[in-house]
């Protein structure tokens, strides 16, 4: 089964919420600043990133989708 990978910019993030909306498997809205966090993720320089597999990436791809700063991307992890 192939596995993906989300990276988000969060500090680019301007707390709309759609993310966390669609996607609560991956997304929490951070009450201490009101930005999306990347649930399990790990920052990466300025990127957080994730490991998912192929059962959840419709709803990270969803997310990426309604993100009104388009600053969510999800990759496909290449063997």
């Amino acid at each position: 089964m192939p596995k993906y990978r989300i990276e988000y910019k969060r500090n680019e993030c301007i707390g709309a919420g759609p993310c966390a909306a669609v996607d609560p498997t991956h997304f929490d809205i951070d009450p201490s600043d009101g930005k999306a966090n990347l649930k399990g993720g790990k920052q990466e320089g300025e990127v957080w990133v994730l490991e998912i597999d192929a059962s959840t990436k419709d709803l990270a791809l969803q997310a990426a989708d309604v993100c009104p700063v388009a600053i969510i991307s999800i990759k496909e992890i290449k063997d």
